[in-house]
Parts: C-alpha cells; sequence; structure tokens
C-alpha cells in the first residue's frame, strides 16, 4: 500500500530538504529501479481519492498469507477520552466523574481566555452539598434528620465555652434523641463519636442506661474501629459496678481480645487500671486452656495452680498457655500487662528446652517486656537463663533506652539483674554506666534513677532497697549461669561510676543534700571514698542556718536526720578530715541557735561528739558551753541528753 503525502496545514511550517547523499554507481542503479516501480505522489484532492480506493480495493484481493501474525477483532467503537464523557479515566476529578468535571470545568476551572484561578471555596461548598444529598438519598429522611441533629448537639456540648447547665440540659434532650439507638449507632464512624461525648460529659445515670443498653454489644465493640472508643469512656468515667460488668463481658473472649489490635490495648487498659486481684487472675486463666474460657476456679492463683491435683495435665496446659502466648507474640502486641504476667508464669514452669527457646525469642523484646512488675520479673529471668549471645543481644537493646530504663518505676529492676549477673563488665560499661554517667544530676532526682546509681556504687545496700527486691535478685543470680565473682562484678562496675559521683558532689554540694534520697546516696560514695574538700563542701551546706527541705527545716526532717546520723557514724574509721571537724570550725551562733531547740537537731550533734576523736569532740562541747542555759530551757529528750554529755568531763 502506497503511502500518502499529507497536507500541510495553515500553521504547519514544512520540514526542511534533506541533503541528498551521494551514493556509488551500484547503488544509484538500484534506486533508480526501484523509483521506477513506485507511484508518483498525487498532487491534487482527485488523484489522491482515485488512490486511496484503489488501495482499499488491492486490501481486500490481497491474499491472507502476506499478513503475518494473529488476527485480531475490534469490536465496537473506540473509546472517547474527551472531557465529560463517560470513558474518559484521565480527567482531573477521578475516574467515573467526567458529567461532574464538565461542569466543574466550567464554573471553577480556569478560563482560557482571562486565566482566572477556580473558586475552590465554591467548589468545596457544593461537593458538601451532594455529599449530604447522597447520604439524605440512602437512608430516610427522618434518620436523616435525627442523625444530623445528633451530631449539631453533640459538636455544641464538646465546646469549652459552653455553660455547665446548657451542657447537661443538651445533654439530656441528646439521650433522649438516640435512646433506643444506642446498638445500631455503635459501630459507625460518626454516631460512634456522640456516644463518647454523651459518656463523658453526661450525668451518672445517662452514663449508666448507656451502658447498660450497650452491655450486649460490648465484644464487638471493643473490636471495633470506632467502637472501641466508647469502651474506653465507659471505662475511663464509669462507676465502679458498670465496670465490672464490662469486664465480666469479656471473660470467655481473653484470648480472642488479647489478638486483636484493636481490642488488645483497651484490654490491657481494664486489666491494669479497674480488675480486681479476682477478675485478673480469672483473664489469666484462660490462657491456660479452653476448659477455663467459661468456667472460672477460685482456687487457681498461678499456672502451677491448674495442674497441682493432676500433675498429668501439666504437658497439656503448658502446650496451651505457650501456644496462646505465641499468638501474641506473633501479633507484636506484646507490651500489655496481662501478657507479662502470664509470661512470668510460663517461663517459671516450662522445661528448659522450652525456657531457652523463649529467652532467645523475648531477648530483642526485653525493653517493652520490662513495662510492668511481671514483665521486668520474666525479663529479669531472660537475663538470669540467657546464654552469652542472647546477653549481648539484651545489652545491645537496652544500650538505645537506658537512661529511660532507669527513670522507669519496673524498668530499673531489669538493669540491677544486669549489673548482678552478666559476667562481661566491659560491655555493660559500654552500653549502660557510660550511657548513664553524663546524665547524673537527671538520675539522681529521680527516685528510680536514684536507686539504679545507688546498686552500682553499694548494691544491696539495706538502707536503700527492700529485702523483698534484694531476696528476688539473690535468687535469681543463684539460679542463673554467671561465673564471675561477685566482688569483683561490683568492684568493676564501680570504678566506672565511682569517678564521676565524687567529682559531682565536690562540684555541688548544696545539691546532694537537698532531698533524703539524694543525701543517701551521697552517703553511700562517701562510705566508699571520702576526701577532705567534699566532706568540708558538705559541713558547709548543712550548717547554713536557713537549710531547710520543703516547707521546713532540714535538721529537723525526719528522713533527713537519718542521712546525717548516717553520714557522722563515717567518721568512727577515720583519722582526720571527718564531718565532725568540719562542721566543728563552720558551727557559728546562728545555726546554734536553730538547732539547740529542736529534737533531733540535738541528736545529731549528740551523734557527732560520740563518733569522733576525743579532740574534735572536746570542741564541739567547747563551742557549746556557752549555750548550756538554752538546753536547760529545752524539754526535749535529744536536750537533755546533749546537756549531760556538755557538761560531763
Amino acid at each position: 500500500m502506497q503511502k500518502m503525502k499529507r497536507k500541510i496545514g495553515e500553521g504547519d511550517t514544512p520540514s526542511p530538504k534533506k541533503k541528498k547523499v551521494q551514493f556509488t554507481e551500484s547503488v544509484k542503479e538500484n534506486k533508480s529501479e526501484t523509483a521506477e516501480k513506485k507511484i508518483k505522489k498525487p498532487k491534487n484532492e482527485e488523484t489522491k481519492k482515485n488512490l486511496k480506493d484503489a488501495s482499499k480495493k488491492d486490501f481486500k484481493n490481497s491474499p491472507k498469507k502476506d499478513f503475518k501474525g494473529p488476527k485480531k477483532d475490534f469490536k465496537g467503537p473506540k473509546k472517547d477520552f474527551k472531557k465529560g464523557k463517560p470513558g474518559d479515566k484521565f480527567n482531573k476529578f477521578g475516574k467515573g466523574k467526567g458529567n461532574f468535571a464538565k461542569g466543574a470545568d466550567k464554573k471553577f476551572g480556569k478560563d482560557q481566555n482571562s486565566g482566572e484561578k477556580p473558586i475552590w471555596s465554591e467548589m468545596k461548598k457544593e461537593k458538601k452539598q451532594l455529599r449530604l444529598v447522597r447520604r439524605k438519598a440512602k437512608t430516610s429522611a427522618e434518620v436523616f434528620e435525627v442523625a444530623n441533629k445528633a451530631k449539631l448537639l453533640a459538636a455544641q456540648i464538646q465546646r469549652k465555652v459552653v455553660k455547665p447547665d446548657f451542657r447537661l440540659s443538651a445533654c439530656k434532650e441528646l439521650h433522649t434523641l438516640l435512646r433506643g439507638q444506642y446498638k445500631a449507632i455503635a459501630l459507625t464512624h460518626d454516631l460512634s463519636r456522640v456516644i463518647q461525648v454523651l459518656l463523658k460529659h453526661s450525668e451518672e445515670d445517662i452514663r449508666n442506661e448507656i451502658t447498660e443498653e450497650l452491655l450486649d454489644l460490648m465484644v464487638p465493640m471493643v473490636q471495633s474501629k470506632y467502637g472501641h472508643h466508647a469502651v474506653k469512656r465507659i471505662l475511663k468515667y464509669g462507676s465502679d459496678s458498670i465496670r465490672h460488668k464490662v469486664v465480666n463481658k469479656f471473660f470467655g473472649h481473653i484470648v480472642s481480645l488479647a489478638t486483636h489490635t484493636v481490642s488488645a490495648p483497651v484490654l490491657d487498659y481494664a486489666y491494669g487500671e479497674f480488675a480486681t486481684k479476682k477478675e485478673k487472675e480469672h483473664m489469666q486463666q484462660e490462657f491456660y486452656g479452653d476448659i477455663y474460657k467459661n468456667t472460672k476456679d477460685n482456687k487457681v492463683h498461678t499456672l502451677s495452680d491448674t495442674y497441682k491435683d493432676s500433675p498429668e495435665m501439666k504437658t497439656a496446659i503448658l502446650q496451651s498457655c505457650q501456644a496462646n502466648i505465641q499468638k501474641i507474640l506473633n501479633k507484636n502486641l506484646h507490651d500489655g500487662e496481662l501478657l507479662h504476667s502470664v509470661l512470668y508464669d510460663y517461663i517459671r514452669e516450662c522445661s528448659d528446652e522450652e525456657r531457652t527457646e523463649l529467652v532467645t525469642t523475648l531477648a530483642p523484646l526485653i525493653v517493652p517486656l520490662s513495662n510492668s512488675l511481671p514483665g521486668a520479673n520474666a525479663a529479669s529471668i531472660c537475663v538470669w537463663q540467657g546464654s552469652n549471645k542472647d546477653k549481648k543481644t539484651i545489652l545491645k537493646v537496652v544500650k538505645e533506652h537506658a537512661v529511660a530504663l532507669a527513670k522507669h518505676k519496673t524498668g530499673y529492676r531489669l538493669l540491677l539483674a544486669i549489673f548482678d549477673a552478666v559476667d562481661d563488665t566491659v560491655l555493660v560499661r559500654k552500653a549502660i554506666v557510660s550511657a548513664l554517667e553524663p546524665q547524673i544530676h537527671e538520675l539522681a532526682k529521680d527516685h528510680w534513677g536514684n536507686m539504679t546509681l545507688h546498686w552500682l556504687v553499694k548494691p544491696k545496700d539495706p538502707s536503700a532497697f527492700h529485702p523483698s527486691l534484694i531476696k528476688f535478685l539473690e535468687e535469681g543470680f543463684q539460679s542463673g549461669t554467671s561465673k564471675k565473682d561477685a566482688a569483683i562484678r561490683v568492684a568493676e562496675l564501680r570504678e566506672a561510676i565511682l569517678p564521676a559521683l565524687v567529682k559531682d558532689i565536690g562540684s555541688d554540694p548544696e545539691f546532694w543534700v537537698s532531698e533524703k534520697t539524694i543525701m543517701l546516696l551521697a552517703v553511700a560514695v562517701l562510705s566508699i571514698e571520702s576526701k577532705e574538700d567534699i566532706v568540708s563542701g558538705l559541713a558547709d551546706a548543712i550548717c547554713r542556718p536557713d537549710w531547710s527541705v520543703g516547707d521546713g527545716l532540714a535538721i529537723e526532717d525526719a528522713a533527713m536526720h537519718m542521712c546525717l546520723k548516717k553520714l557522722a557514724a563515717l567518721d568512727q574509721a577515720k583519722d582526720g578530715g571527718t564531718l565532725g571537724e568540719a562542721v566543728c570550725g563552720r558551727f557559728n551562733e546562728d545555726t546554734i541557735k536553730v538547732w539547740l531547740p529542736t529534737n533531733r537537731g540535738c541528736f545529731f550533734l549528740l551523734k557527732l561528739i560520740e563518733s569522733n576523736r576525743p579532740e574534735v569532740a572536746s570542741k564541739i562541747k567547747k563551742k557549746l558551753k556557752p549555750h548550756v542555759e538554752l538546753l536547760k530551757k529545752q524539754k526535749t529528750e535529744g536536750a537533755k541528753l546533749l546537756l549531760q554529755n556538755v557538761q560531763s568531763k
């Protein structure tokens, strides 16, 4: 089929002629032969039409074998992709919106002649109206009006400037409007928020009515993307009786709720904040097997109680518990206290092989596991029972969260277990101690951070740690895999933190006598390493007449008095540079007049006299003798004992 010459339009410019290429003679002959066979291009429209008809005729008469490739049938007309047609997939208003796009272009689109921009505000208004029309068409007019009115009332109730009387009356009106319909709207995305507003702002009787109506729907609601917020509001603002009814509705579905990404946080919120001890035990029982799904046993408090009377059931119960735990771990829902409680029970009762496998699984999750007390205890078992590889993994994970864990109310227990059981002290110093050292002030002010530092300086100090914690860590250490001598481990870790603490106490002594826990840590540091300049700095802070803690005098505070007596007792093992000498040199008239009228102030001075050498004690007595008359006027036990000591030879 011959090629047709395109007609040049008015706006087109003819393409520049190509330069002729010089060919050899043989090539020229071939070209001339080919040129003779070609038909000259038509120069007018009539010749062009005749040639087109001839080409069609030749095409029809041509044999099929001249055309290669599969034969395709093109049925139907070509799709029209012009703007506004139904087949337009590429218009700027999206697929299937051709008619709207046509109207929008006309009304809001950019005018090609004037170059004006679209009026987006009007466009949004029209789209909003269309959306309302579609919603109204889907539902009856009555339902639409009720829903619209409910949302408007809820919006008014939530406003901060609304008066309390109006808010209560609006809540009553809204409750009257929706009474009997709460189940139908509890799982919707818009009206479920109206329920949340009522649960937060209405009176208790209205909250109770709403909850009673929704109790049968509680499990689907807590699993709903929108409904679970209302369940949280019920737990937060409801009465105790209502909360327990909600928790009772969860029974029989505890494992399924704990493995659901939406309901798991709500279930853990109910477990950790509102469930009683008995309800917590019943929740845990469902993890032990399906036999506890519908019936609960008040005699079962831990996992070991389930097979106490039937030892042959132990294997089956442990397998069932392991399977339920693994379901939750597979969903990455490892931050709940309910899971931690079950996990702590299981890791104590399972076999050594299962425990080794579980420790390897939990090592990367050790930080979220430490967010609760049972979780921190389970994490400590992972440290004690883990292999060297597991311990390195744990330290690698803990390194990024060392300061946060040290200040956490249960996370610090994990750090104490690491300090007490990991033999590789070089790695512990690099991963944890080096991260704590720059934050000494911040950690010392925090109660849990202070205990972390205290353990590094003086582990198992009975004045700072509860006996139950010391016993827990000792038992864990004895059952663990640590082989290093405990005294060597303590000394190596202490060397890493002690110089920084001594330096900080010397540079800011007033900070270290500002609170009881901080001063107790300073006493622990000075019991290990004491320097004369540090003791002198502390004496300067203590002997100030206006030294106070909170709203009262520090010398009269019971906790500070205990710390002062411990600090004075350290003088017994010293030959020089004692606190008694430092206090005696800074003990002025103003300080004496403040201390002697107080019972604890007199006892502190008496402790200094008893703890120091005779020459230091005589200096303190000499300073107190001019104030014997003031002591005689006091009726406290401390003043009487101090007076006897001062007057004695």
